[in-house]
């Protein structure tokens, strides 16, 4: 009796291996498996990137004349940049000074003359300074003109300089000068270094 008890032990025992060894092998089986899959979906991933990356080189490869070509356009551009400024800059005063003469063409009283007209630019942080001198009839219409120059956008600081009585041919007149700032003429660069600098 304590024998056959001892074989059925033997044989539970070996069931117990024997299923051991099978969750083992299933086990490697399952894992062999998902390696051999995750090495197949890594060359697959392979392919696809170096499909890609010749893709990419042969798109890089087209565009490189076209790459030249903004370089070389940026080149050209950075050379002519500095004419272009000036010519901005040309525009830019011509049509200034174009508004003025134009307000100086409707805007001067009848009875008056301007005889001369002078710019200093001492300065570059400062406006440009214009100076109208002329001749006129009587005083009052050399207020009016100076409010007529006031009414203009591109003058500012309108002052009279003096008036004083002057022999011509005709007769007495009077002479003038009124002096303006012409708006937008100073160094705008130079006053914002100016600011940054000069509050300390």
């Amino acid at each position: 009796m304590p024998l056959i008890n001892l074989i059925q032990e033997q044989r539970q025992e070996a069931k117990r291996n024997e299923t051991r060894a099978r969750v083992f092998f299933m086990s490697f089986i399952g894992t062999t498996a998902v390696s051999l899959a995750a090495v197949g979906f890594l060359m697959f991933q392979n392919e696809m990137l170096g499909s890609q990356e010749s893709d990419l080189k042969a798109r890089a490869q087209k565009m490189q004349p076209l790459v030249h070509r903004i370089e070389s356009n940026k080149a050209d551009y950075a050379d002519l940049e500095p004419r272009l400024r000036t010519l901005e800059g040309a525009q830019l005063v011509t049509g200034r000074w174009s508004r003025i003469l134009e307000h100086l063409t409707k805007q001067t009283p009848d009875q008056t003359w301007l005889t001369a007209i002078r710019c200093i630019a001492s300065d570059p942080t400062k406006p440009v300074s214009v100076t109208f001198a002329g001749l006129s009839n009587r005083q009052e219409l050399i207020g009016d003109f100076i409010l007529r120059l006031q009414g203009c956008p591109d003058l500012t600081n309108t002052s009279l300089h003096f008036t004083q009585e002057k022999q011509v041919v005709n007769g007495r007149n009077i002479e003038f000068e009124i002096v303006s700032d012409i708006d937008g003429t100073a160094d705008e660069v130079k006053e914002e270094i100016k600011k940054e600098s000069g509050p300390a």
